[in-house]
Formats: structure tokens, sequence, C-alpha cells
């Protein structure tokens, strides 16, 4: 190829040349499968080096879309596709280097149809999934292909720029002048050796004037025709310029002519890589002789493996056959009458075709409990077959120990596995037993030993490390999704139940509260109140059988709460309780059998006292909240307990050791109750006011509601059972309420009306105690000034006292006298008082007189 350029090579700063050839004789995407070769010829060449060697430019042997590949290629652009490979995480450095390209990991689909071999586009800013772009350029795509995208031709237009910004500097495209000249001439002699004339003619257009140079010396005359010998062996530069009256408008042409002794040396091989060795594989490359003028012929060759540069044929082709793998280097020397010439070596490899036999294990899976149904993969990673009937192991253990144990019979490959080839098998072992969950598979081994030493047959290998393959963890597992769970009673729980490898056969659960079905896969479970573990026995589609667990933890979820609703007083110490108790689980209830205890005191303190009697409650177990009333005797006043699930043990009280029922809050259990006893306050409670003054009674009460109420003393009261009654006494008196509740609970209350005068001291002269309500009484009469009567006195006529009182209060007739002595009512008659009265104002009186008693 350089020979060829050399032939004529423009200004590689100016131009880039393209050179049109009928073929190229070399090979690219070589492959070998399946004991096939498959080898492609190149259509084009590209080199482009920053240096602007002779031998930058593009070979094609066709133009078109290839062509502009290879143009691309020339300005730094590379194929829009990695082989294999989706990498796009910097679209600057990954694949082509070019972010609005998509990746792609194979050559395009030609005319067939866009296909998406990378799912990484939007890595790169793509707001979307691309397909290939199989009609680019640089896609290999074939004669589809019809563009370039805009990074691309950035692409190009930057490596112009920067490596050789000479070639677009200046109007180069631009006619230097107005003239239409074409230039061109031809030789008669293509390969001339020293000595020999050479006649050029032009055939060139447009002009009339002709400039012949060589070596760019100025030669010959004005005429389109030249001749000349050489006589120096060499390369020369025969140009022609053609131009009219203004010499600086012209058109050139230029010719190498290569000047030797009259014979080229050339030949180009049918192969450039093969596989070959005595004893293994035989292969042979043909050497094609297409030298020029030669009568004789040396074929030399060496290699790296111990053969120096030797001739080994002076046949005119050569068809060698290679018996050792190396790196080898062939050349051809041409000779005639003592001319000859040497081509450039052409090197190439030869392959070691050794068989290289490479064992994977696919699908392994236990088989009717007892034995292993295995398929495994056979892979040829040389290139001489692998014949029929090597063997293949399988052992129970490590194979390059002494405890491995073989399994079952030697199995031996069915076929020959051709060079870079696969093939796959499958084989059941018989283990004899269940539960084997590692296996090893050995390629080319005979058993015949343990531990496995290779080689052990008459099969060479290239290489016995990948001769061997293990699987493990393929027992049929049974499997529950969750392994474990915790939920809350009446919640729903899916189960799910698999087994692996392989297909499930069929599912049995055991007999179990809360599932919906027991030979699915995937029930559903309804938690109960007790934790509980459910199980499932999976048997798969080839008859191996597991089993599998799942433990559900049900915490209590109940939640008993309660409230005392009220006490009331019942009489006797009484108490009339009630009191709701709820269950705050929303799907919970209150139980049969639950405990209500009532303290007195704090009942985590052992001061506490148990109250009798303690409630166990009845229900239907049905209602999530119920109210419950009772009575407790001997109940006073103060601050009482009910605590819910209590097994009314002796105080101090602690939850949850002494409830009955689980819970999960025991901080909520109890309520507290301050309670005060049924009570009556009687309004005014002690009041003042004038004699015959109406005054309105009113009540209060708490701890219940009055159904009854009882007013004393008769008389001066407007109402004796009524809510309100108006007093309207003359002289002071106390006044009496008696109320009772529903439950017979009787309380009284108190209220006092003072009576008082208009003078300071008013003393009757006369009364008469004949117990018809009016004036039966000797009292003293005031205004409140009286602040005590300190001594009240009356005497008979003989002196003798017949009545006496101290400290009292003034217009009250019930400190005053009646008339009677020691129970017997005396004499009508005369009567003298003496009566000492302490006055607010701190003064003191003495009042004496005589009051009459009359019948």
């Amino acid at each position: 190829m350089d020979r060829l350029k050399k032939l004529v090579s423009w200004n590689t700063n100016v131009y880039c040349n393209i050179w049109l050839v009928d073929s190229i004789k070399d090979e690219f995407f070589t492959t070998f499968s399946c004991g096939n070769w498959s080898r492609r010829n190149n259509k084009n060449i590209t080199s482009f080096l920053p240096g602007g060697d002779y031998r930058d430019g593009i070979v094609t042997n066709e133009f078109g879309p290839d062509l502009a590949m290879q143009m691309g290629f020339y300005l730094g652009l590379q194929y829009t596709f990695v082989i294999g490979n989706c990498t796009n995480t910097n679209c600057d450095t990954d694949g082509d280097g070019i972010c609005d390209t998509p990746p792609a990991s194979g050559p395009g689909n030609g005319c067939a149809g866009y296909r998406n071999s990378c799912s990484s586009d939007t890595l790169s800013g793509f707001s979307k999934d691309m397909p290939d772009l199989d009609s680019n350029f640089m896609s290999f795509s074939g004669s589809c292909t019809n563009s370039f995208t805009e990074g691309q031709a950035a692409k190009m237009q930057k490596t112009l720029n920067e490596v050789r910004s000479i070639m677009i500097s200046g109007n180069k495209c631009d006619p230097p002048c107005s003239e239409n000249i074409n230039v061109s001439f031809t030789r008669n002699n293509w390969l001339p050796s020293v000595g020999d004339m050479i006649q050029f003619n032009s055939t060139s257009s447009g002009g009339t004037n002709f400039q012949w140079t060589v070596n760019d010396q100025p030669v010959g005359s004005n005429s389109p025709d030249y001749s000349q010998s050489f006589n120096q062996v060499g390369n020369y530069k025969v140009s022609l310029r053609v131009f009219n009256s203004n010499q600086q408008c012209f058109a050139s042409y230029s010719d190498s002519v290569i000047v030797g002794c009259g014979v080229m040396a050339r030949f180009y091989p049918d192969k450039r890589i093969i596989a070959s060795k005595d004893q293994v594989i035989n292969d042979s490359i043909l050497f094609t002789n297409r030298s020029v003028n030669a009568m004789s012929y040396q074929w030399w060759m060496s290699s790296d493996s111990s053969m120096p540069a030797q001739i080994i044929s002076i046949a005119y082709n050569l068809n060698q056959i290679f018996s050792t793998p190396g790196k080898y280097s062939i050349w051809l020397v041409a000779a005639n009458n003592g001319c000859t010439d040497t081509t450039g070596k052409f090197n190439f490899s030869v392959i070691d075709p050794t068989v290289d036999a490479v064992i994977g294990l696919g699908d392994v899976e236990c088989f009717e409990q007892t034995k292993i149904k295995v398929s495994f993969q056979v892979c040829n990673h040389g290139y001489a077959p692998i014949p029929a009937g090597t063997p293949v192991s399988f052992y129970e253990g490590d194979p390059l120990t002494d405890t491995a144990k073989i399994l079952d019979t030697v199995y031996l490959l069915p076929s020959a596995i051709q060079g870079s080839c696969c093939a796959s098998f499958e084989r059941i072992l018989n283990v004899g037993r269940s539960g084997l969950n590692r296996l090893y598979a050995v390629i080319n081994d005979d058993g015949s030993s343990i531990p496995v030493k290779f080689p052990n047959n008459s099969l060479p290998e290239s290489n016995y490390t990948n001769n061997i393959a293990v699987a493990e963890n393929f027992q049929f597992k049974a499997k529950i999704n969750p392994p474990s769970a915790t939920v809350e009673y009446g919640d729903t729980l899916q189960l799910l139940a698999s087994g692996s490898p392989g297909d499930v056969y069929s599912y049995l659960w055991s007999e179990s509260q809360g599932l919906n079905c027991t030979d699915c896969a995937n029930p559903v479970f309804t938690a109960g109140k007790d934790n509980t573990s459910e199980k499932v026995m999976i048997t798969s589609s080839y008859h191996c059988i597991d089993s599998a667990l799942t433990v559900i933890k049900i915490p209590p979820v109940d939640d008993y709460t309660i409230h005392i609703d009220s006490m009331i007083c019942a009489g006797n110490n009484r108490v009339l309780y009630a009191f709701t108790v709820e269950n705050e689980f929303k799907l919970g209830i209150v139980p049969n059998g639950l405990m209500v205890s009532f303290y007195e005191g704090d009942p985590h303190s052992d001061t506490a006292h148990l109250l009798k009697p303690v409630v166990a409650l009845q229900t239907d177990n049905q209602k999530k909240q119920i109210s419950y009333t009772g009575f407790i005797d001997g109940v006073v006043p103060g601050n009482f307990v009910a605590v819910v699930n209590d097994s009314s043990l002796p105080a101090p009280l602690t939850l949850p050791s002494d409830s009955l029922f689980l819970e999960k809050d025991y901080s909520n259990n109890s309520d507290s109750f301050n309670y005060a006893p049924f009570s009556v306050f009687i309004s005014p409670s002690d009041t003042t006011v004038f004699r015959g003054s109406p005054v309105p009674l009113h009540f209060a009460i708490s701890g219940d509601q009055a159904i009854s109420y009882e007013w004393s003393p008769s008389g001066s009261l407007s109402c004796l059972n009524c809510p309100d009654p108006i007093a309207t006494a003359n002289y002071s008196q106390q006044y009496e309420l008696e109320v009772q509740n529903q439950y017979g609970c009787r309380e009284k209350g108190y209220g006092r009306v003072n009576r008082v005068t208009g003078g300071r001291v008013s003393i009757p002269n006369a009364f008469t105690p004949n117990g018809d309500g009016r004036n039966d009484v000797f009292y003293v009469m005031g205004s409140q000034d009286i602040k005590i009567i300190r001594s009240f006195s009356v005497f008979d006529r003989w002196g003798m006292a017949v009545f006496q009182e101290k400290n009292v209060p003034a217009n009250d007739p019930v400190f005053g006298w009646n008339g009677f002595q020691n129970g017997k009512p005396l004499l009508a008659e005369s009567y003298v008082y003496v009566i000492v009265i302490d006055f607010k104002d701190g003064s003191e009186q003495v009042y004496k007189g005589s009051v009459l008693l009359i019948l």
C-alpha cells in the first residue's frame, strides 16, 4: 500500500489524497465461530497523520457512502457504536465521543429498519431512549447511510482547524482566473528501467502554452508532447503546466515516474490469520505472486518461535502449511538477469488451535428428592474440535481434594464440539440421598482418580484451569414472605409462598385458624388474639418437597379504660356508683369476667383501702363499651379510685402483674372521683330584718338532686314542701329544710331570720301562754343595737326565780319564758323580771319591771 501511495501523492498538508483502486486485499472483522472462519476485506483505508506524511489520505475501491464514512475517519470521527458496550456516563469520552449520537452496541441494521441496541441514551441528555442512527455515515449501515449529525460536523471542523488548518485557509476552491483550463497527460511506459525512453502526451484542453518540468526543473519545449529517458534508478516527478497569455492563470498536473531495473516484486495472501499446529489442525496460507518482469523468485520467512530468516520456496506462488504456532514474517525477492526487487515484510500470526474445553453449570435442580437434574454447557475456546465421547464427571465435594466423591457414572459427550462453539446437555444424577446442595462438574475427566489431576486422558488442552464448574444452593427450598410478622388482632396479612429453583407443583398449608385457603400459593391470614405460626409444604414440578414456617406475633391490642360517671349517697354511709368501661381497641370488646375494683386512697400505695364488693363484669363478649351501677357500704367523703382489669389483690396495685387480661397499655386503667356527701344549704343562712317583713328562703343541694322537700317550723312559712317558701314571722326564728334524693338519702339544712324592732329595747308587760300561737312567750325584743342578752331572770312574788337564761339573742321566743316552771304552768299573776343587756356600742343596761301572765 505504501508503494502505491509513493506512485503519486499530492501535498498532504494542502490536499486530502484519495486513491481509487480495484480492490484491497486485507482483512478486518475476522472471526472464528463453530469451526468456521469469517473473513471480510476492507473497501477503504484511511490515514490522517498530524505531520502530513505522504501516506496520509484515503484508499478506496468505490465512491459513495463508504467514502463519506472514510472521510469522517479522516477528519477525526469514530464509529457511532462500540461492540457490546452501551457505556454513556460521559458522552464527550464514551462511545464515539459525540453527544448528539445515541449510544449503540453494534453496527447499524442496514436497510432492514431501525433498532435500539442501548437503553442508556438519557444519561447524555436525550429526553427519551432513542433508536440507533442507522442512517448515519459512521454507523456502518451500508448504502442506506446519508447524513452526519451537527455534533459530528463540529468535530470534523475542529479537526481541520487544529490538525490541518492550512487545508481550509485561503480560497482554495475558487478558480484563480476566468479561463477554463483542464490539464492531464499520459505516458507509454508505467514501469521503466534505467535508459528506457518514455513518451509523455498531453490530453489537456483550454490552453495554448505548455511547460514541462522534471523534479520542478523546466525541460523540453512549448509542446504538448515530451519524451525523456532516465539514467538512474529513482523516483521522478514529471509535471505539466498549461496556460494562455497570462502565465498566472494556469492548470497543472503531476505524475511520479519510478525508475528501476525493470522488476517489481508483489504478492498478496488469501488469509491474514490462521490457527495451525501439527497433530491438532494443519492450515495453510496461499501467497499469490503478482510480480512484474521477474524470472526467478525467493520466498523468505522468519518467526518468533526459533525460525531464523530463511528461503522456504522458489516457486512462483507459495501455499505454505504451518506446523508451529507463532508470529511470522514473509517477504518475496523477485529477480531478472541481475535485477532484483524485494517486497516489504508481511507480518501475520499463526494461533495455537489446541482444544480449550470449558464447562459451565446452568440449571441444577432437585429431582425426585434423591436425584439431581443438571443442565450444563461445554464450550470450546480452542480451534480444534472436542471429540464425541469426551468424558464429564460429577462430584460431591471439591474434585481437587481427596475428600471428593464421584456421583453416578461418567457422562460421555454424544457429539463433537467445534472450535469457538458451545453445546448444552442435560443429565439426571442419582445421588442416593436428599439434601445435596453443592455439585462439581469436570470436563475432560474420566473419573479414574481422586483428587483429579490434569491431563488424565488422551485429549490435550491448552488450558486446564477452566475445566471445573461448581453449583451451590440448588436444593428445592420453600419460602414464605414474610418469614415473620407482627400484626394486630383483626388485621389481614398477605402470605406469599414460593419454591425455587424450578417450578412449583403444589402448595399445602397446615390446618390453621385464620387462613382463607390451604392449597394456594398466597393465602390471606386474618389475625386472632394469640401468637401463631403458619407452615406450608411445597412440592416442585420434579417432585421434591420442602416446607417453610412463618412466625406471626400478635401483641396485646386490647386497651381497657374506666370512667367513674357518678358516686351518689344512698343513705347510711352507702353510695351508689356508676362507671363506664371501654375497650379502646377498634375491634375490641369488653370481656366477660373483667374485674373492677374501688379503692379509698391511692391504690398504688400500701395505705389504700380496697372496698367491697369487687365487681366481675357479666357481658355477652360483643360490646366494646358497657356501663355499670352498684352499691358500696361504709363510704365517707373523700377521694376514690376505680381500677379496671384488677385482680383485686390487696394494695399496693401493680399492673400488669395484677391484671387478668393482657393489654397493650396499663397506664389508663384507672379513674379517680372526689366523693362529696349529699348536702343542703339554705339561703339566707343568717339574716336580720324588721318584724313582719317577708323573707324568701332558698336552698342549694350538692351530691345529687332532691325529689322531696320538708320545711319547718310551720306557722310563719308560706309552704312546707315547696322549694322556695316565704318566712313572715314577727320574731327571730331558725328554719329547717329536710331533703331526700331518689335513693333515700336524707339531709337537713338550716337558716336563721333575726327579727328586730324599731326601738332600742321593747319588753312586753303581759303575755298569754295558752298555746294559740299568739303572744305565748315572754321575750325581749329590740333593734340591731342589741349585742346579746347577758342575763334574763323572772321571779314570782315571793322572790323565787321561775325562769333564767344567759347569753341569748333578742327577738327570739325560743329564748323567752313560756309561763312554765319545771314543765308545769304557773298561776296567772304578776311576775318580776331583771334583764341585763349588752349593746354593740359596748354599753350595758339593766332593765327591771313586771310582766302579767294571763291565762
